[in-house]
């Protein structure tokens, strides 16, 4: 599982209110799992909390079992301060995949270290299926579970609702609220293509602050992060793109439009286009480039209009990954502007089948414990 940058810093300071020191207690994990905070006195700078606030925040989380000391650090005058650091066997998590069939989970550790992987059972209700994946994994847990994290297909707004998922049958379907009452732990849902999005930018620079994650499989979807923060819009519809109209007198979409985006470049529409050239290498090939000229088109409308620096495209084919990565990179060069274009980096994602995971990884670590992966 890959590292994840939570947010800048810079977002970190004191609370107020009943709030304060469950707020504050985020805040310190925070910086310790982020580096940017080795002591106590680093801690008191970093967050602008009192010291004594600090050592009794520091002692709470050591009680806990969350911060350990690891011994004495280098001294600038005086006393060697004592280096702390996250214990990453403290907690366990859960991570789960709704965007494959069957439903898949993992359990693993604070670092992402993964201790256990199962996969649902097929056929019946989902959300049961699900519940009992949840629970099977807990059953295996050597530490306590910290919480669930789901990346779920379909348009899913704050509260773990997910507002819509057709080939699930769900509409408004409260997933969170029902997998909590069911298995008695915290929950935190996302659309897949955000965690998806959440896992492939902890892998950026810190100094990037957005990034456009493109899933290619049977639809076509993005996951935006801007500012450092996932973005999932007004109507938890961000980055749902697919269904853009781009051959108005295209082939009809399942989504009941006419040339949607779709159409043209989801891996079906690659299927469609091979068949129709003749099996072959060569056919396979042309079918993915012009797929992806399609594809980048529309990519490059929407860089234009956030302005973001990194596009990474997941492909759920293997092969497919590198040669529409490379077309895409190329298509979009060609329409933003000549100033912009070489500022803006296009690849495949490095590990496709295990972002999702990753990213309902970082989920939990975000919404339990509010640090960043050490």
């Amino acid at each position: 599982m890959s590292d994840l940058l939570l947010g800048p810093l810079r977002s970190l300071g004191s609370a107020s209110g009943h709030d304060a020191r469950a707020v504050n207690r985020r805040s310190v994990l925070h910086a310790i799992a982020s580096g940017a905070a080795v002591t106590r006195a680093d801690l008191a700078r970093l967050t602008g909390l009192a010291r004594p606030t600090i050592s009794s925040l520091v002692d709470e989380l050591s009680t806990d079992g969350l911060v350990i000391e690891l011994g004495p650090g280098i001294s600038a005058g005086g006393k060697r301060p004592t280096l702390l650091g996250i214990d990453l066997s403290a907690r366990q998590v859960i991570a789960i995949d709704m965007s494959v069939r069957p439903f898949v989970g993992v359990l693993a550790d604070l670092s992402g270290t993964e201790h256990a992987r199962e996969v649902a059972s097929q056929g019946g209700d989902p959300t049961e299926a699900l519940a009992a994946l949840v629970e099977e994994l807990a059953a295996r847990a050597s530490a306590p579970i910290a919480g669930v994290g789901v990346g779920a297909p379909g348009l899913v707004d704050a509260d773990g609702t997910v507002i819509e998922a057709a080939h699930l049958g769900w509409s408004d379907h409260p997933l969170r609220s029902l997998l909590e009452a069911e298995t008695g732990l915290p929950v935190w849902v996302s659309n897949d293509a955000n965690a998806a999005a959440l896992a492939e930018f902890g892998r950026l620079p810190s100094e990037r602050d957005g990034l456009v994650l493109v899933r290619v499989g049977d639809g076509i979807g993005a996951g935006l992060v801007l500012g450092a923060r996932p973005h999932v819009g007004s109507s938890a519809a961000a980055g749902e793109f697919g269904h853009l109209v781009v051959q108005p007198d295209g082939l009809p979409c399942a989504c009941g439009n006419t040339g949607c985006l779709e159409t043209v470049a989801s891996l079906p529409a690659i299927d469609r286009a091979i068949a129709a050239r003749g099996d072959g290498e060569e056919a396979a090939e042309q079918a993915v480039v012009d797929a992806a000229e399609h594809l980048g088109a529309v990519i490059a409308h929407l860089v234009a209009i956030l302005d973001v620096g990194d596009v990474v495209l997941s492909v759920e084919r293997d092969g497919y990954g590198e040669l529409m990565a490379a077309q895409v990179a190329a298509v979009v060069r060609t329409r933003l502007l000549r100033r912009v274009a070489p500022n803006v980096a296009v690849r495949a994602a490095q590990d496709p089948g295990g972002l999702v995971l990753d990213g309902a990884h970082a989920l939990v670590l975000a919404g339990a414990l509010g640090m960043v992966r050490p």
